[in-house]
Formats: structure tokens, sequence, C-alpha cells
């Protein structure tokens, strides 16, 4: 018989006073303070949720994904294939990709985030 491991949750409270608690706050940046407290205390890279540019940046990446892997079986199943559709199928994907790189660049992003 296998022994399951069992992950049962552990509370620990911490107790601080209001200026604390504002400064833990503060540099959680929009993480919980548990994941916030949990990263520094046991050195986990944690990172802060993603902002609604940077969602809609991964949305738009997602539509062209679909885009070419739905374009990549068409031409697998297609019998004749027109070198100008796939020229202008490219073109397209190339814009919406260059609109998605000037919005990370307008968004100022520093860190290699969206």
């Amino acid at each position: 018989m296998s022994r399951m491991k069992r992950n049962k949750v552990k509370h620990v409270t911490v107790r601080v006073t209001q200026s604390e608690r504002d400064e833990l706050t503060k540099r959680a940046a929009g993480r919980s303070l548990s994941d916030y407290i949990r990263g520094r205390v046991l050195s986990k890279q944690t990172r802060a949720p993603l902002q609604l540019s940077e969602r809609e940046t991964i949305r738009q990446l997602s539509e062209i994904s679909e885009l070419v892997t739905d374009f990549s079986r068409h031409v697998e199943t297609h019998l004749t294939l027109m070198r100008g559709e796939i020229i202008d199928f490219l073109g397209n994907v190339e814009n919406e990709l260059q609109t998605i790189r000037f919005s990370i660049l307008k968004n100022g992003s520093g860190h290699g985030n969206c």
C-alpha cells in the first residue's frame, strides 16, 4: 500500500504594527502578503501579478499563435497553395507582431516584462 503525501496547510501568524503592514504591502507590489513574505523568508522567486497591458499582450500573442497554427494546418491539407497567399498571410502576421512590439515599447517595460 502506497503512502499518500499529505499537503496540509499550516498557518503562521505574524503580528506587525500598522506602519509595518503598510510597508510590507508597499513592498509586496501587488502580490499577496503571504506570497511576498514566503518569497523573502524562504528565498523563493515570486513576481507581481500581470498588469492589464501584459495580459492583453499575452492574449494577442495567443491569438496570433492560433492563426499560425490554423494556417499551417491549411497549408498541410491544401492541394494547391498560392505563393502569394502565404506571403500575404506572413505579412499580416508581421503587422500584428509589429503592433504588439510597439505596444510593449510604448508601455515602457524595462525588465523584459510586457
